[in-house]
């Protein structure tokens, strides 16, 4: 198992219900995800400014960290863990 921080803007399809993210496809390198599994999600806080993080996977063992900034409205993929 091996990590990578990323750190690379990505377009992300998501639905918002009852004041909740839900991230369910998203695009890195010109490549689609679908994400078939949301492990858990917290929040976190840099100033002034609130993150949304979220632990996926998608097809195959990798998992994906993909961080939503409240203030730009943006979706970074921060992590991915490489399995094998």
């Amino acid at each position: 198992m091996r990590y990578e921080d990323i750190g690379d803007p990505i377009e992300v399809i998501t639905l918002f219900r009852d004041g909740s993210l839900k991230p369910l496809k998203f695009r890195w390198k010109d490549r689609v995800y679908k994400i078939s599994r949301v492990n858990g999600g917290w929040l976190s806080d840099e100033g002034s400014t609130r993150f949304h993080h979220f632990s996926v996977m998608s097809e195959g063992p990798d998992v994906y960290e993909l961080s939503y900034n409240t203030d730009s409205l943006h979706w970074e993929l921060s992590r991915v863990c490489l399995v094998g």
